[in-house]
């Protein structure tokens, strides 16, 4: 016999772990026209009913859109992540909406919104990028901002990442040099094997062409 919405959503709020399992399999049978009161049952769920309902739904088949959407609001960052890969799969994904999930609290969220944004090619989140690029606390998310402004970036934003030749993280440092390389043409020396000497050689010499840059 199929269960009725009201049962399954009573069954997830089950403390065995499997018959919550098996709740979430039958949301995704016929759950996509109830996403509205599942998501409202999520809204009180504990973190391990969330997890098996998301789960369960990522790979189901129909479009579970709308209750992602409101997954990306979750305050398990897994799940936020996992929202915003499904937006992303399904073609739900909008760059204005990614530019505000960038200020997400955990840094694996934000390198991949960036990752998502690249595939995108839309340079409208560049601003935004630049900012994460200098001054985000996560040395990671700051290099693969860096790494996408080698791709978007112009001559003309340079100024923004001359700043971060002084990061205190040496692969950011030398993130922001080939960013530099590839933006501007110029080039002072690869810096991946430099020794410590010859890299504060190289920064010197972009801090030099900045200098003169800026006043031309």
């Amino acid at each position: 016999m199929k269960l009725n919405m009201d049962d399954i959503l009573q069954d997830l709020r089950d403390s065995d772990p499997e018959i919550k399992r098996l709740a979430a399999k039958a949301l995704a049978q016929h759950g996509n026209l109830e996403q509205a009161r599942i998501a409202e049952a999520l809204n009180s769920s504990d973190k391990l009913t969330s997890t098996i309902v998301y789960d369960t739904l990522f790979d189901a088949p129909g479009d579970f859109t709308p209750l992602f959407h409101s997954g990306v609001k979750d305050s398990d960052p897994h799940i936020r992540c996992q929202s915003i890969r499904y937006l992303f799969r399904n073609g739900s994904f909008k760059p204005s909406e990614g530019i505000q999930w960038l200020k997400d609290s955990d840094p694996y969220v934000r390198r991949r919104v960036i990752s998502y944004l690249s595939w995108m090619n839309d340079r409208s989140s560049l601003d935004s990028i630049m900012m994460l690029a200098v001054k985000d606390e996560d040395a990671k998310v700051r290099k693969d901002a860096l790494k996408l402004v080698s791709v978007w970036g112009r001559k003309a934003d340079a100024g923004n990442i001359i700043q971060a030749l002084s990061d205190s993280d040496m692969e950011v440092k030398i993130q922001a040099i080939s960013t530099l390389k590839k933006i501007t043409g110029e080039d002072y020396g690869d810096p991946s094997n430099a020794s410590d000497d010859e890299l504060s050689w190289i920064i010197a010499k972009w801090n030099g062409w900045w200098k003169i840059a800026r006043e031309v």
